[in-house]
């Protein structure tokens, strides 16, 4: 592990001064995306009957920076380098505060829904490779198969609709794919030729299965591991929109709505950031325990 340091150290560092170029591609990106949205600029404080002309051309003036892309970029750039993330039109707060208010409730949708999708999926991976029983295999996989062909949104209808946690339905949208996943990564574990002289010393499924089977299959199961944290903030996103969960989704989903600018960047780049981080942490994890690495 000692001598494979180096070479980890260094492909970490390569990939974050990627994630860092892709993060602030995704911040210009979306904000030329919304720039140019039916509707950008109009504010429905317009409407209101009760206000004067000058309040109605200072909540115009709010967006004239934001018209010109270039200059609202940087300008955003550089309060980001002081650590100010600028202010919601939408909300009228401060987007460093926003953050800290949703942050933790999607955090922990994120962390409940890994420990119930996770602590399902190993079960029933573990029961049909051990038992290598086809009717075991068969309602798991159908089962599997009925859940991953549901939408996430409407997961999350039944959910709410039986007045449970909105951490649920992330976890039964994660929990099919982790299932056929971990279950044939043990599969193909659990039937290698050197099992075969293994059973042929007599060792018992459960030897065979800490001894040979898991440290054989643990470099994909840790990578898929760090996967599945993508996954729960893909599935955590639409979730709390039906579920209306105050959480990172429900916020971005208002920002759209609103075309709220500055918001919409900072969480364009904070999604950005945890969806490649992610995957780089799958990519590192996976080169550190690999033989091959050494």
């Amino acid at each position: 592990m000692l001598k494979r340091l180096p070479n980890v150290l260094r492909s970490l560092s390569l990939r974050l001064l990627l994630i860092a170029g892709f993060v602030l591609l995704s911040g210009i990106v979306c904000a030329t995306l919304v720039r140019f949205a039916p509707g950008f600029g109009v504010d429905e404080r317009e409407l209101d009957p009760r206000l004067s002309n000058e309040s109605v051309r200072a909540i115009r003036a709010d967006h004239t920076e934001e018209r010109n892309v270039g200059r609202f970029y940087g300008n955003y750039l550089a309060r980001l380098m002081h650590g100010d993330l600028g202010t919601s039109h939408l909300f009228s707060q401060p987007i460093a505060v926003l953050l800290q208010q949703r942050v933790p409730i999607t955090a922990n949708n994120m962390v409940c829904s890994l420990v119930l999708a996770w602590g399902l999926a190993f079960m029933l991976a573990l029961a049909a490779v051990l038992l290598q029983s086809k009717i075991v295999d068969s309602f798991a996989s159908v089962g599997a198969g009925t859940l991953i062909s549901i939408p996430a949104g409407i997961v999350a209808l039944l959910v709410v609709l039986l007045k449970k946690p909105a951490s649920i339905a992330v976890g039964l949208s994660l929990l099919p794919l982790l299932y056929r996943y971990s279950r044939n990564i043990l599969q193909r574990a659990w039937t290698a030729p050197f099992m075969t002289a293994a059973r042929a010393k007599g060792l018992g499924n459960m030897q065979l299965l800490f001894r040979h089977a898991l440290p054989v299959a643990a470099p994909q199961l840790i990578a898929l591991g760090a996967v599945s944290i993508n996954m729960a903030f893909s599935a955590a996103l639409p979730v709390e929109v039906v579920a209306d969960s105050p959480g990172i989704g429900q916020l971005a989903w208002q920002a759209a709505l609103g075309r709220d600018l500055p918001l919409l960047v900072t969480l364009t780049g904070l999604i950005t950031t945890i969806t490649l981080m992610a995957s780089a942490l799958a990519t590192v994890l996976n080169k550190a325990i690999q033989p091959s690495a050494a």
